[in-house]
């Protein structure tokens, strides 16, 4: 199997770009939308963890005509998080914290947050951070590693993590010395 060939399939379909002049239901709408959807899983089905993520996308933002389905998004982004899909493992975090199309569940939520972090997310640092700054989530309330979160994410370029930083400067100035002129603030 050739699966960035399924991936192509997927999308011209979901994009109507295949017609043919012998059959009407070919070139229908909802026979796109099925075959699309139909090759993305079997795209992720042999491997391609990114059909996954686009899958639950497409559930999440009704894409290509599709309704919008929560529950199909969130399960599609848990296919891909559970599978190394880093962007995948933020999504499912926020379904997670949300309780958007699953449970709500602060516990995993922090999980997936804190794995996607570890994986170079760099959202999932600054929402780690809010955590800790928060105290959320059965975790103690702490300045100190809200600002270590908060300095990974705002070193790969995150703005609102400078923003944080730039909040809790006194803080910051004594758990990272010199984060303001390493970051140009």
């Amino acid at each position: 199997y050739h699966i960035d060939a399924m991936m192509e399939l997927a999308f011209l379909h979901l994009e109507q770009k295949l017609t043919s002049s012998d059959q009407d239901e070919i070139n229908s709408e909802s026979y796109h939308k099925t075959q699309g959807l139909a090759w993305l899983q079997q795209a992720y089905n042999h491997g391609h963890l990114q059909a996954a993520y686009e899958l639950a996308v497409i559930y999440e933002y009704a894409k290509y005509g599709v309704e919008v389905d929560v529950v199909k998004a969130a399960e599609w982004f848990a296919f891909a998080a559970r599978s190394g899909h880093v962007d995948s493992m933020y999504e499912y975090a926020m379904c997670l914290e949300l309780g958007c199309g699953v449970e709500q569940n602060d516990q995993e939520a922090l999980d997936w947050y804190t794995k996607a972090a570890n994986a170079g997310c760099v959202i999932s640092n600054y929402s780690v951070g809010e955590w800790f700054e928060s105290a959320r989530g059965g975790l103690p309330q702490s300045d100190t590693e809200a600002v270590l979160w908060y300095y990974k994410a705002a070193v790969l370029g995150d703005e609102d993590s400078k923003k944080a930083l730039i909040r809790l400067k006194d803080i910051a100035r004594i758990v990272v010395p010199g984060w303001a002129t390493t970051l140009n603030v």
